[in-house]
């Protein structure tokens, strides 16, 4: 059994990410695996603004959701972020959430989901994404899943309703499950405590 989170990329009223992201959740619970929606309008962070870097905080940090948000990193053994794209790139909010750790992230996959009404479905925010999980020494699966029309895939009660997405899903968190088993392996950079 793994331990997966889901980071919701948005807090945006009325966010399609949304959807995407509670699904997976159910997927992963199928699976067998632990898995937890971190939305970050239900556990708001301030903007990083600190003197020390993440990486010289020691695992104690100024606000008590950023300390919520560090347990919850570190227990992990992969990640899926399932974000929008705006304007060609990431949301300031998901920027935001990964600045603020460095350590609990270290040699763990992520599986990247892009959300998109258009017909892109968030490949360019998916690329930008892929460096910046290369400096968290973070591995990212190369299967993806982008949502096209993301706003006609699930009905309102967020039931899945374009089957096409689920094939998808379930190739992303294959390889995300192998990626983790195998990084287990991998001595990872312990937290300071």
């Amino acid at each position: 059994m793994l331990n997966i989170p889901i980071i919701l990329g948005s807090v945006r009223e009325g966010r399609n990410s949304e959807a995407p992201a509670k699904y997976i959740v159910e997927k992963i619970k199928a699976l067998g695996h632990r898995t937890q929606l971190v939305d970050f309008k239900q556990m708001p962070l301030p903007f990083f603004n600190s003197k020390l870097m993440p990486s010289q905080m020691r695992g104690k940090y100024p606000h008590e959701n950023i300390q919520q948000w560090s347990e919850i990193a570190y227990q992990a053994e992969a990640f899926v972020i399932v974000t929008p794209e705006y304007n060609h790139g990431y949301p300031g909010v998901l920027k935001n959430a990964l600045d603020w750790l460095y350590w609990e992230f270290d040699h763990k996959p992520v599986g990247l989901v892009g959300v998109s009404d258009g017909l892109v479905g968030g490949a360019r925010v998916i690329e930008q994404l892929r460096p910046i999980m290369e400096n968290f020494s973070m591995f990212a699966v190369r299967e993806t899943v982008m949502f096209t029309n993301a706003d006609k895939a699930f009905d309102e009660s967020g039931k899945l309703i374009v089957e096409s997405f689920d094939k998808k899903i379930d190739g992303m968190l294959k390889s995300l499950a192998q990626s983790a088993e195998i990084m287990k392996a991998y001595p990872r950079v312990k937290r300071p405590e």
